[in-house]
């Protein structure tokens, strides 16, 4: 049956990362869950990767131009109402991406630092984080780190980062470092343990902590768990959110769309959240 009604327009999101054949992470994993909170995706590739479930195979780049003209495309015709930034890696890309979100005056920018993998090994050397704290992060309304990142941006050590009273307080002051006349970006610190069974997420921002909690999932199935949660929080707030209920929603949603997927077994390996969790 035909359906005559007509849908409001949706909010545009941009998101600049990496090609995962398997569309557990990166480009694909944003743009579900754009689609399931009813936005209108967009994606900008920075690099092509070969890997699945139980490997990492390789990843070729796109040139730093080419990056620039996709931008350029996606910008100066549809615009964006929010953007998220993934998987960069290379120093050119960085700049030139930084370069166009000031062009374009893109509000609502959340930056996903791909620094370090899941299991504490540094992806690529120090000048990427260095063209990260020059190019991004001054513009972004929040950085999504893991507890390896964080570590890293905060006390300059690949270790993982555990929440404490002075844990915080370093987060606190490296945010006002980090401002530099642009306003203080938030940090979101994910996947904190509690007590026995229970998981946290943790907003820091202008001197204070708002965490949520959820109930820890048992599941192999959290394949782009952070590329999701900073998916949805752009889209929240591109909607019209603020800061805390953003990071609320996408806690909790994110939370649930692990929960749906628990069972899954689509390859040989961890698998991909549930999406429709966000919906």
């Amino acid at each position: 049956m035909k359906n005559d009604q007509k849908q409001t327009q949706p909010q545009k999101l941009l998101t600049i990362g990496g090609w995962d054949p398997c569309g557990a992470f990166g480009v694909p994993a944003d743009l579900k869950t754009f689609a399931a909170l009813d936005t209108h995706g967009m994606g900008v590739m920075t690099v092509v990767t070969a890997q699945n479930s139980v490997g990492w195979y390789g990843a070729e780049f796109i040139p730093a131009d080419f990056v620039a003209q996709q931008l350029d495309a996606v910008l100066g015709d549809y615009g964006a109402d929010g953007v998220k930034t993934g998987f960069l890696g290379r120093v050119d890309l960085i700049e030139i991406i930084g370069a166009k979100l000031r062009e374009y005056q893109i509000k609502n920018i959340v930056i996903d630092p791909v620094l370090i993998n899941a299991g504490g090994r540094p992806m690529f050397g120090p000048e990427v984080l260095d063209a990260y704290k020059e190019w991004l992060f001054p513009l972004a309304t929040a950085i999504t780190p893991n507890r390896y990142e964080l570590s890293l941006l905060v006390n300059g050590e690949t270790e993982l980062w555990a929440l404490s009273d002075e844990s915080v307080s370093k987060v606190f002051e490296w945010q006002e470092q980090l401002g530099g006349g642009e306003g203080q970006s938030a940090v979101i610190a994910k996947g904190l343990e509690l007590e026995e069974g229970h998981l946290a997420d943790a907003l820091l921002t202008n001197g204070q902590m708002m965490q949520v909690s959820h109930a820890k999932v048992d599941t192999q199935n959290v394949s782009g768990t952070g590329d999701s949660l900073s998916a949805a929080l752009t889209a929240f707030l591109a909607c019209g959110a603020t800061l805390e209920d953003a990071f609320e929603k996408a806690s909790l949603a994110t939370a649930g769309a692990i929960a749906l997927s628990a069972d899954w077994q689509l390859g040989q390996g961890p698998g991909p959240i549930a999406h429709k969790g966000f919906s």
